[in-house]
């Protein structure tokens, strides 16, 4: 893909929000929402994922299964987090659908709702 996962995740964003973002549908959010909270909104979501997935990659090299957060771990990780956040990011820049993007936006969005 061209565009780097942050750029995709704003480009999903706005497509999720521009109808609610028109003057005419809402008296809450307006198109400069689109630019500045819901773009903010975009990058967290970015960041999460590229986390999500180091983290994920981490833990199966460090003890082989996904699930669990040790201090043992929590100090391994600590020395090698730059290393696995950017494979990660390298990996989503080429690999992430916009399925996955959008599922990762309405995961986002059910937070909201809590």
């Amino acid at each position: 893909m061209s565009k780097t996962l942050k750029a995709r995740c704003i480009r999903r964003w706005e497509i999720r929000f521009r109808d609610m973002c028109d003057s005419k549908i809402s008296a809450v959010w307006h198109k400069q929402d689109l630019r500045g909270y819901i773009r903010d909104a975009a990058l967290t979501t970015a960041d999460c994922m590229v986390d999500r997935m180091a983290e994920d990659n981490a833990r199966v090299d460090f003890c082989g299964y996904v699930y669990g957060w040790s201090p043992e771990f929590a100090a391994w990780y600590n020395e090698r987090r730059e290393q696995y956040r950017k494979e990660a990011l390298d990996y989503l820049n080429e690999d992430a659908t916009n399925d996955e993007i959008d599922e990762e936006i309405e995961s986002e969005i059910d937070c909201w709702n809590d």
